[in-house]
């Protein structure tokens, strides 16, 4: 018979991800768990409600490509969980209400 292998994850720090602990390979079971717990103190904690960001392109009124962009900017901010990257509902719609000109600043003549 067959031994049952176990599948590793390598964890992998992204920008503006909240800080982990040390770097752990974590079998998938365990990251799922970890993910879970995680994911829930968030959406209760400071991050709030999560979506994705093709829903924050929506209430943005932007394209998808363009809240990518903000995200890798900084402007936003990635929570990831379950292998899907989310942004803060509260963080969207405070982006929302920003005052941003539209197009390219004007260069001085």
């Amino acid at each position: 018979m067959r031994e049952k292998k176990k599948t590793v994850i390598e964890e992998r720090e992204l920008p503006g991800m909240p800080p982990r602990e040390a770097k752990v390979k974590l079998t998938r079971k365990e990251k799922m768990k970890r993910d879970i717990e995680e994911y829930t103190r968030a959406m209760q904690g400071e991050a709030g409600p999560l979506i994705i960001r093709s829903v924050a392109a929506e209430v943005l009124g932007l394209s998808t490509q363009r809240v990518h962009q903000l995200v890798d900017a900084g402007r936003l901010r990635i929570w990831e969980y379950f292998d899907v990257k989310f942004v803060s509902l509260p963080e969207v719609l405070d982006f929302g209400k920003m005052d941003r000109p539209n197009g390219r600043p004007v260069a001085a003549a």
